[in-house]
């Protein structure tokens, strides 16, 4: 019987913090822009676009040296908001593809789409639909790898920037791997990187085709297979299943207070077919809707019931619209939507034909 090769996608979306800004505000898009702080604030560099690294910006350094740096730099403190949302939007984007999807940090992720059955897309359709959907539904720039293992998947995204994707095929893992720097191991502590530098083995194909012993006496003998493997892109860890979620929510900020209610109504309707989408993945229905408004002197908020449970876009906002109704005004008070479906679970196919009578007494 012919062996299941996993195909695994690695979504590169550094710098993930810039992207949203300059998905919020497209006039950001090609200059250089630094994100973690104001024209005058302290702290450091959260995130650097590529103009500014050009320039010697990086992450985690003062501003204040990022700002002699590139003196011509646009500073935004950043929106935690923001990137949460948008970051939740991308998980929820990547679900619909997998079941198994991993998000180390907000910058990457892995997607397992290891055809499931057939008739399943081909991985390499999949990934350019995911890459097509990120940049039209959030503007989101992506570079993806996609390969039969994580750390050549990881990899090859890096080589596809700007907005590529590359493919290494089966089979061709170790000869793409071979003269990569061991550091293209990612996370690699200092110790072993030394270790590797002392023993000769400077890049990947060296330490795939190293002496098991030598390896073993340079790095330890715990150590030593587990890297072996990851040179050679034999790495087998599974992408886990996410599991469903119990609720979820889409908030909005109301940046503009000229906002009229027509503006906010779109808003609420965008925000409830977004939290259906997220249901979509996972098969599940929503039974309760709550929508609030916030404003500076407080939140209001409205709930309703769904009986039998639904995940129909436009049922939903249609109840949403209604519920956010008598909330909206005054429009110009808005700061803030949100949308929240919970008490989620599979849909029901059939009411029972008969209700449980009470035991006979």
């Amino acid at each position: 019987m012919k062996e299941r090769r996993r195909t695994i996608l690695h979504l590169d979306l550094d710098p993930f913090f810039v992207s949203v800004e300059r998905s919020l505000d497209p006039s950001l898009r090609g200059r250089a822009l630094v994100v973690g702080g104001g024209e005058a604030g302290a702290g450091v560099v959260a995130a650097a676009s590529d103009e500014a690294r050009l320039a010697g910006v990086r992450a985690g350094q003062p501003l204040a040296q990022a700002r002699l740096l590139c003196p011509e730099a646009v500073f935004r403190p950043g929106d935690l908001d923001a990137y949460g949302r948008v970051s939740e939007e991308v998980t929820a984007l990547l679900l619909a593809a997998s079941r198994r999807v991993e998000r180390p940090s907000a910058d990457e992720a892995y997607v397992d789409l290891t055809p499931e059955q057939p008739g399943t897309p081909p991985p390499m359709r999949t990934a350019e639909s995911i890459r097509d959907e990120l940049q039209r539904r959030l503007g989101l720039d992506v570079s993806l790898g996609l390969a039969s293992s994580r750390i050549a998947a990881r990899i090859a995204s890096g080589y596809a920037k700007p907005r590529g994707l590359l493919v290494v095929l089966p089979g061709y893992e170790l000869s793409f791997l071979a003269g990569k720097p061991t550091a293209a191991l990612g996370d690699l502590p200092p110790h072993l990187e030394s270790a590797l530098e002392r023993a000769g083995l400077l890049t990947l194909g060296q330490l795939a085709e190293a002496d098991e012993a030598a390896l073993a006496a340079a790095v330890g003998p715990a150590v030593a297979p587990r890297l072996r493997a990851a040179a050679r892109g034999e790495d087998e860890t599974p992408i886990a299943v996410a599991g469903p979620p119990s609720w979820v929510q889409e908030e909005a900020v109301v940046r503009d207070r000229r906002s009229d209610r027509q503006v906010l109504e779109e808003m609420v309707d965008s925000l409830a077919r977004r939290a259906v989408r997220r249901l979509k993945p996972f098969r599940l229905v929503a039974r309760t809707v709550t929508v609030e408004v916030r404003r500076n002197a407080g939140a209001e908020r409205r709930s309703d019931v769904f009986s039998p449970g639904s995940a129909d876009d436009d049922v939903i906002a249609a109840r949403v619209r209604a519920l956010a109704a008598p909330l909206l005004d005054p429009a110009d008070s808005a700061r803030g939507l949100l949308v929240r479906l919970g008490r989620l679970e599979p849909p029901h196919s059939q009411a029972p034909l008969f209700p449980a009578f009470p035991a006979a007494r």
